[in-house]
């Protein structure tokens, strides 16, 4: 009798307690959205980053951009509706990393940034222009996990 009941206890504190203490840890998902239509040189073109938390509430946000610098020439970068700032910084030559903060905090999905670039190709054709990556960080963030599905790949045909 005494063996049932620890097990009857043992398995209410499982069922019970277990999804409390072990909920799964949720990973945010960047996506690269690309300009539509041909491209024509010397015109600025957006490329924008969503993102989606998976249900997790988030205060900041890492992501990181290859870019060809013989075809593009970066300009500009500004928040999307998820982030209320986002920075970029150089990293190497055409790596870009981006740094978005929420203060109030963000759950869902939505914008987390613009890249705004002027097309600087010579010569018309297509090719891929942009990467999304997951930069590696030192301290590991406290707050969001990296990203499950960089890179994304775009490849749009320039017409000059």
């Amino acid at each position: 009798m005494k063996k049932i009941f620890i097990l009857i206890c043992i398995f209410i504190f499982y069922f019970y307690f277990s999804p409390k203490l072990f909920s799964p840890v949720l990973a945010i998902r960047y996506s690269l959205i690309a300009p539509s239509g041909p491209l024509v040189r010397g015109q600025t073109v957006r490329f924008t980053i969503n993102i989606d938390t998976q249900g997790a509430t988030i205060q900041t946000g890492t992501i990181g951009m290859t870019y060809d610098t013989q075809y593009l020439q970066h300009q500009e970068t500004t928040a999307g509706s998820a982030m209320t700032t986002v920075s970029s910084s150089t990293v190497d030559t055409g790596k870009l990393v981006f740094s978005g903060q929420n203060t109030a905090g963000f759950s869902g999905q939505g914008v987390f940034a613009y890249v705004d670039f002027k097309l600087i190709a010579q010569s018309a054709g297509s090719t891929e222009l942009c990467v999304l990556w997951a930069p590696s960080t030192t301290p590991a963030p406290t707050n969001p996990p990296a990203p499950t599905n960089p890179p994304g790949t775009t490849v749009i045909p320039l017409s000059l």
